[in-house]
């Protein structure tokens, strides 16, 4: 799958390109989420005030952009995790990225049916850039998981990837209601938290 284009190592775009690229990606997350694969490139260049060839400029197909638009809501959770990390509640940090995470897949509906759509997925379909991004993740709440476990917060024998599988399942069974999926978060969490 192509990827998004950048400039050249070393090369640093100009301020004003950065700041197109930056409300580009804004407009297309909202429009994505809102409309999904339906969503206008037209709109998304308008409602960021630029040309249609600026935003051509920086993401040639539709694919790029909504990669891009991923990639930066990936790269904005793992940033979470880190200033999470090492602090003194480690469950409420941990239980708190988690819903991070819920909000995120919640909110993303119509952005990952645009993905789906882009690139012609089926169920159970990964790209390279799916399995990066879930690979990011884990290595992000791993940290936040082993300072919980350490402080006997959550139980030990409990895998990353078990916690994300399980994050994930509860987001999807919240069917788009935020609210609905943190509780059972909440619920499950409370039944991490002993050896059975």
């Amino acid at each position: 799958m192509p990827t998004t284009s950048e400039p050249s190592p070393g090369a640093r775009p100009r301020a004003d390109a950065r700041r197109n690229r930056d409300r580009l990606l804004a407009a297309a997350e909202r429009a994505f989420n809102r409309f999904g694969a339906a969503a206008s490139l037209d709109d998304i260049a308008r409602a960021a005030g630029v040309a249609n060839a600026t935003l051509y400029r920086h993401f040639p197909t539709r694919g790029h952009l909504i990669t891009a638009v991923y990639r930066e809501r990936i790269d904005a959770l793992c940033a979470a995790a880190t200033d999470l990390a090492g602090g003194d509640a480690a469950g409420d940090a941990l239980l708190g990225w988690l819903n991070a995470v819920i909000d995120h897949i919640a909110v993303s509906r119509g952005l990952r049916e645009a993905f789906v759509n882009a690139y012609g997925l089926r169920d159970g379909d990964e790209t390279p850039e799916v399995a990066a991004w879930h690979r990011m993740t884990d290595a992000a709440a791993m940290p936040l998981l082993r300072d919980a476990q350490a402080a006997g917060l959550i139980r030990a024998d409990l895998e990353v990837t078990e916690l994300m599988t399980l994050v994930s399942a509860i987001a999807h069974a919240g069917n788009g209601d935020a609210d609905h999926a943190r509780r059972l978060l909440t619920l499950t969490f409370e039944g991490l938290t002993s050896e059975g």
